[in-house]
């Protein structure tokens, strides 16, 4: 087994997978705080500016001046969309963390049996991380439940 080279590898995939689904949860957290520190300003500021530039005619330019700045704020989050990065984040850091379980279970499984990975096994698990990789998510998820369906109904 100490020759196993295949699960080597399978176990490099595994702490690479580790790895990204702990770098997709930082940049979820940093895209929904890039949308709250965008868009509650925004909110804050459009409204205070209505309520300036209503209070009198002397703070037309304090309001003009705000509704820029919320107007700056509001562009900003359209033009970056934080809510879709975040959801991306969201995806691939599912997608990482199911296909680390899986080189979990296919070392396990091996070590079990007291048999090396089967170099099958590592070429799927390179196509599932290909996949996460060129973003084809739905297509990934697709392709698991196909593989899941006949399974479970055989083992019923």
């Amino acid at each position: 087994m100490a020759d196993d080279v295949v699960g080597s590898q399978v176990a490099d995939l595994q702490a690479e997978c580790a790895e990204h689904v702990q770098k997709n949860r930082f940049r979820r957290r940093f895209w929904r705080f890039t949308h709250a520190a965008l868009g509650l300003p925004a909110a804050v500021l459009a409204g205070i500016s209505g309520a300036t530039g209503l209070s009198s005619t002397d703070a037309r330019v304090p309001a003009a001046v705000l509704a820029l700045v919320s107007a700056g704020l509001s562009a900003a989050i359209t033009f970056l969309k934080p809510e879709v990065h975040q959801r991306a984040a969201h995806a691939r850091s599912r997608a990482y963390l199911a296909l680390e379980v899986e080189a979990r279970f296919a070392l396990t499984q091996a070590a079990s049996r007291g048999e090396a990975v089967p170099l099958t096994v590592y070429r799927d698990l390179l196509e599932r991380r290909r996949m996460i990789i060129a973003g084809q998510l739905d297509e990934l998820v697709q392709r698991v439940a196909v593989e899941a369906g006949p399974a479970e109904a055989g083992s019923g």
